[in-house]
């Protein structure tokens, strides 16, 4: 169940409370892609974002990891792009706090170390239990950001790193969190307590009802209070033992700015890309301006017409035996999944080549696409649509087979494979032919 079985561990965790074809590709395409996922909730009540936080506690408890373990938190309609998570995970360990004792938020603020909790940032959402929208969210988040750039210049001495504003836009989902499981046990007591005394500053609805609103509101409260209490100019001990008014440790959250495990909606709103097939230019024809192999563009559905005719090409050009281990499909059980046009592969047919946009302490800042099979949302499309500028990426959608010998390993395999399912009362291990079946089974036969 580790993903990293050397002390510190590292665990992934899967968002559902039950199972649906969301959870069901999400957790076995990762196992094909022998990254072992825990599913946190299962078989819980839900009764609001409160449950959440309720299933994360019990996944921890019942996992018995220790304080200094490392819990990634994805939502069940989520998927990493699988780019670089090992090295981001041996910068994570090396740099954020094993234990409280440790965290000094002056090196995390200069980036000489990473906070031990670290929210994924800016995908399309809107923290609506703060604000009406988009537009309405920026003045201020960026008013915050203005008083810590003003800082900043006043006290150069401090050498504070400013990676706010590397992205245009103004808003959190926290699709995906990584945490050391102190700071993570940690901010769950916080914002328990903060859902509890809060009252909502913009709906006049009686509860909290989104995590980002929780998190924006938390992270906006803490960076400007570190500037305001003048908490880089303490002692270490006392900046250590500083608390922000809603009891956080100075340093204790960071946002992802920068970093190449998740993707930005930056893909389609800010720079083109290059729809790149450098993995699969050995199973297409020889490159020509009837048939090139590189597309330079920022549409969505330009990208999705290009990579779907290079995916018949490399078909039709290897007699039919082309094989590919990620792909999205178009029907489920027989049934469409969008309305729109679908994507029917993933990489390595679709690649894309990353463009720089900014550099922050040697980590750089990269756009890739988001694709998702994860049925569900409003009826007149799928996740797949509504999610297209997402945080995270396409690279552990469920394998499809065009190769019937190769299909027939990969079902025996997921066959065979536990699914580590967590619960209020123990983590039972289930079988995952058993609980989810193997959905590409139709759409491989065709």
């Amino acid at each position: 169940m580790f993903v990293h079985s050397k002390t510190p561990r590292v665990v992934v965790f899967v968002m559902s409370n039950k199972i649906d074809d969301a959870v069901c590709y999400s957790a076995g395409s990762a196992h094909l892609n022998g990254f072992p996922v825990v599913v946190a909730g299962y078989d819980m009540p839900f009764d609001g974002i409160q449950s959440k936080f309720d299933f994360m506690e019990a996944a921890i408890k019942n996992a018995e990891l220790h304080p200094e373990d490392v819990a990634i938190v994805i939502d069940s309609d989520a998927f990493f792009t699988g780019s670089d998570i090992n090295p981001f995970l041996k910068r994570f360990i090396k740099k954020s706090a094993a234990t409280p004792e440790k965290l000094d938020v002056l090196a995390v603020r200069q980036g000489r170390a990473m906070a031990p909790l670290l929210l994924g940032m800016e995908s399309v959402w809107v923290t609506h239990n703060l604000c009406s929208n988009h537009d309405n969210s920026k003045p201020g988040i960026e008013a915050v950001y203005k008083k810590v750039r003003k800082y900043a210049a006043a006290h150069p001495e401090h050498e504070l790193t400013l990676p706010l504003g590397l992205s245009p836009h103004r808003h959190l989902n926290s699709g995906v969190v990584v945490a050391r499981v102190w700071a993570y046990k940690e901010f769950l007591q916080k914002a328990s307590n903060f859902t509890r005394t809060q009252t909502l500053p913009y709906r006049n609805e009686t509860e909290w009802d989104t995590d980002e609103s929780i998190y924006i509101a938390l992270v906006l409260d803490l960076i400007a209070w570190e500037v305001e209490r003048d908490v880089f100019s303490m002692p270490l001990h006392e900046r250590q033992g500083a608390r922000s008014p809603y009891d956080m440790r100075a340093g204790l959250i960071g946002l992802g700015f920068a970093n190449t495990f998740t993707g930005s909606g930056e893909l389609e709103y800010h720079s083109a890309s290059w729809v790149y097939n450098e993995h699969s230019k050995e199973h297409l024809l020889k490159d020509s301006p009837k048939h090139p192999h590189l597309n330079n563009s920022n549409r969505f559905r330009e990208m999705s017409r290009f990579e779907r005719r290079l995916h018949k090409r490399a078909y039709a050009d290897n007699s039919g035996e082309f094989y590919t281990k990620l792909a999205v499909p178009g029907c489920v059980k027989g049934q469409k999944v969008t309305m729109f046009a679908h994507i029917t592969l993933t990489p390595p047919l679709w690649e894309i080549r990353p463009r720089q946009k900014n550099t922050v302490n040697d980590s750089t800042r990269y756009s890739y696409p988001f694709i998702s099979h994860a049925p569900g949302g409003s009826q007149s499309f799928t996740k797949l649509k509504q999610m297209r500028h997402g945080h995270v990426g396409a690279q552990r959608i469920m394998r499809a087979v065009r190769n019937p010998e190769a299909k027939y390993q990969g079902m025996e395999y997921l066959a065979s494979v536990p699914l580590f399912l967590s619960t209020n009362h123990s983590i039972i291990r289930d079988s995952y032919y058993v609980k989810c079946g193997f959905h590409l089974k139709e759409r491989s036969e065709r």
